[in-house]
């Protein structure tokens, strides 16, 4: 019994791989040999066997975090995959030593949380193009967008119509004293207000 519940634990361990935390992020730079394996992997003709079908879809592409070392699993088609993530992530950490994380899930990128989707039909220069477009090969820097905020009212917004409020009234005393014509009176308040 007790060798059944340490088996049972063991399994649970190995195969709960924090699949929540294996998503890279971060700064990566892709090195020469792993940009061969991301285009060997969104490859349509890298799984076509000898007849022109295909034989499998890319599941799941692990890269370490020095961006040196990858691994990478194909399911088979028909099948279920529920291990390649965690098959791709041993690989990588097989090959290089260090810890790795999905770059790429089935044709995602999904690296900072890009989720952009590789088209069946891309080259290998529109996929390494991509790649240097997003800052992960050669020195091409990220492009960021512009952040647009909404402006939030300042107090300096509020001081002013506090300001406006108050001139307005003492514009409207002296009218009702007197001391201002009718005349005087709107030019004075049609200034305050513009």
């Amino acid at each position: 019994m007790k060798k059944l519940f340490l088996i049972c634990v063991f399994l649970f361990l190995n195969t709960n791989y924090s699949f929540s935390t294996t998503t890279g992020s971060g700064e990566v730079k892709l090195s020469n040999l792993v940009l061969d394996g991301v285009l060997h992997y969104f490859d349509i003709n890298a799984v076509r066997n000898k007849s022109g079908n295909v034989r499998g879809v890319p599941s799941h592409f692990a890269v370490s975090k020095s961006g040196r070392d990858y691994g990478y699993t194909y399911c088979p088609s028909g099948q279920s995959c529920v291990n390649e993530p965690i098959q791709a992530l041993q690989l990588c950490r097989k090959r290089s030593g260090e810890r790795c994380y999905i770059f790429a899930r089935g044709r995602k990128i999904v690296w900072n949380q890009i989720n952009y989707k590789v088209s069946r039909k891309a080259s290998r220069s529109e996929i390494r193009s991509l790649l240097e477009d997003y800052g992960f090969y050669g020195n091409k820097p990220k492009e960021t967008k512009p952040k647009i905020t909404k402006k939030k009212e300042t107090s300096e917004k509020k001081v002013d119509d506090d300001n406006i409020v108050k001139k307005l009234k003492e514009l409207n005393e002296l009218y009702k004293s007197g001391v201002l014509s009718k005349e005087e009176f709107d030019k004075a308040k049609k200034k305050i207000l513009n």
